[in-house]
């Protein structure tokens, strides 16, 4: 019944077509986010087709043995239609495990995409996992606010928002990403001794190929730009990729005000507003400070999982 085949560059249009009509793909999953770190990971990702129809992908990677679902993105797992049944996805994880033993692979790290994302309910891939595969379980925690159960925000964070305006901060869309990129740089760097996943042209290049999904917006004082955030905006969620402040931005607030505003226009369109995780080492270890930060905004869990198995 099912055929699996490894993606190829030629069939870059079909996958594309899949994951804009899929009940649980969002543009991550789009080759022209994808493949601009083509150069860093061995792709292995699978078509699978059912008498002959393309019914269900799955991004990956190999490395060290491993198939990664996939190590360049957020999240990831299957990718399917509304046509996809419970019964046929178990037996497609088995096709798949056979096809990577196959290969001579010798384990499965799967990161689902989280429900909030899901057009409709698409968790048919989390059960066959416990089914079939049998896996280990790490856990990451993010924090998402759902227009249908606002929380209030703290006082601290409401205060924020409030002083920053007064001071005249102002908060405005922007695609000029090298001054917020600098913040970025410099507060990943002197904290974590880190570098942002993507360099400035590397964001500057997705955002010019998919404009309406990567928007940048920045918290300005006098005409500098002291903050911001980018947000990849899918169907579903928008959500906050990266954040920073410099430290004048800090003193005067100035991500306070910039969440109210961009919390509130992105609810008006979406139901969900996520900020990302707040957890290290493999979900093991809460950035207390961090997420606290987000449950001042009116955050509340929602769960980035990664499933392990040997094949």
């Amino acid at each position: 019944m099912f055929e699996i085949r490894r993606y190829s560059p030629d069939q870059a249009e079909a996958w594309n077509q899949f994951v804009a009509q899929s009940k649980n793909g969002t543009f991550l999953f789009d080759r022209r986010f994808m493949d601009y770190h083509a150069d860093r990971f061995a792709d292995h990702s699978l078509m699978v087709y059912r008498r002959g129809k393309l019914y269900a992908l799955l991004p990956g990677n190999v490395a060290d043995e491993t198939f990664f679902s996939h190590q360049g993105l957020t999240y990831g797992g299957l990718i399917m239609n509304e046509h996809t049944t419970a019964a046929e996805v178990v037996q497609l994880f088995g096709l798949i495990n056979d096809s990577l033993r196959a290969e001579g692979l010798r384990k499965v790290v799967y990161k689902p995409t989280p429900w909030i994302y899901h057009r409709q309910p698409s968790e048919e891939d989390l059960y066959a996992l416990i089914e079939v595969c049998h896996p280990r379980l790490s856990r990451s925690l993010s924090s998402a606010i759902s227009r249908e159960t606002l929380n209030p925000w703290y006082r601290i964070r409401l205060n924020g928002a409030r002083r920053a305006s007064e001071a005249g901060v102002v908060i405005e869309e922007t695609d000029d990403y090298l001054p917020f990129w600098q913040i970025l740089e410099h507060n990943l760097r002197s904290r974590y001794g880190l570098a942002p996943v993507h360099t400035v042209d590397e964001i500057m290049l997705l955002h010019h190929r998919l404009p309406d999904h990567i928007r940048l917006f920045v918290a300005k004082y006098q005409g500098e730009t002291l903050g911001g955030t980018v947000l990849f905006v899918t169907p579903r969620v928008v959500h906050s990729q990266y954040i920073a402040a410099s430290e004048q931005g800090k003193q005067l607030h100035v991500l306070d005000l910039l969440f109210q505003t961009v919390i509130r226009k992105s609810l008006v369109t979406h139901p969900y507003f996520d900020f990302g995780i707040s957890t290290e080492k493999h979900g093991t270890w809460l950035n207390e400070a961090l997420i606290y930060q987000k449950e001042g905004f009116g955050g509340r869990g929602i769960c980035y999982d990664w499933y392990e198995y040997d094949l």
